[in-house]
């Protein structure tokens, strides 16, 4: 147990991202990945816009336990300009099919390993929240009907703040 704390406790540390319950204000580098068209973004495409990342994969059952809620929070939080994504790290399967039949439109970003790394995720689903300044303002690793509630609140107060009134008089 005590090795278990000592890794992911450096993990944080070294990257500064301890945000459990708490805002973060970690400056994320400017990764690339591939999304599922086969083209290659960079996180810096999405400046501006808040941004959601599920570090997942499809045989991971915590993951598919959250896969429902990533989807609700597209369909929440897509039309207000957030996006939603997971980035499939450690993969072993077809994320792109398995999303396809199950109906979930939020983006999937491919090979996402080496990223997942860079940020020290060791347990998935890792939840990322990027504020629109570019900077980690939520970390959270597992998922729970908790994580859905707090991701959500981290979302809806961060919009609140800097989209303003159009956004609040259509959030419910």
């Amino acid at each position: 147990m005590q090795r278990i704390v000592t890794r992911t406790l450096a993990g944080v540390l070294g990257l500064g991202l301890f945000c459990g319950l708490s805002a973060c204000s970690t400056k994320t580098n400017n990764w690339k990945f591939t999304d599922s068209q086969g083209e290659i973004r960079e996180l810096s495409d999405y400046k501006g816009q808040i941004v959601v990342i599920s570090f997942s994969n499809t045989w991971c059952d915590p993951c598919k336990e959250a896969a429902p809620f990533m989807q609700e929070l597209q369909e929440r939080f897509g039309p207000h300009g957030v996006k939603v994504m997971v980035v499939s790290s450690w993969e072993q399967g077809d994320p792109q099919q398995w999303m396809l039949e199950r109906g979930y439109t939020y983006g999937v970003m491919l090979n996402g390993t080496e990223v997942a790394r860079k940020y020290k995720v060791d347990q998935m689903p890792t939840f990322l929240v990027i504020g629109v300044n570019g900077k980690v303002i939520y970390r959270h690793d597992g998922f729970s009907k908790r994580t859905a509630a707090k991701l959500t609140k981290v979302i809806d107060k961060h919009l609140k703040k800097h989209v303003g009134s159009s956004y609040a008089a259509h959030s419910g």
